[in-house]
């Protein structure tokens, strides 16, 4: 009972950041982005994070991670807006995601 707890307290801690990975080839990408000039073509709103406990995936408040196995997940990003699943702009404060 005391294990069940302990991961009921400690999974909202770790289950729900948005830590992302950039990786060199596109097989390897659980995801393809392509950033776009304008907000308003976005699919998602993005901005990076300074550390890590600032990342959420709620708000898509991104912190890149250092290794693969750290990330959630692994992203590539591709040349063309045709050759992305999603399409997204970084923006400058963390409320402007919404």
């Amino acid at each position: 009972m005391k294990k069940f707890l302990f991961i009921l307290l400690f999974l909202p801690i770790t289950g729900f950041s948005q830590l992302m990975y950039e990786v060199d080839y596109a097989y390897q990408a659980d995801i393809l982005l392509y950033e776009v000039k304008y907000e308003y073509r976005a699919d998602i709103k993005y901005w990076v994070a300074d550390y890590q406990y600032q990342a959420d995936e709620q708000k898509h408040h991104w912190y890149w991670c250092d290794y693969a196995y750290q990330a959630r997940y692994k992203v590539y990003w591709v040349d063309y807006e045709y050759q992305a699943d999603k399409l997204v702009y970084r923006v400058k404060y963390p409320y402007l995601t919404r």
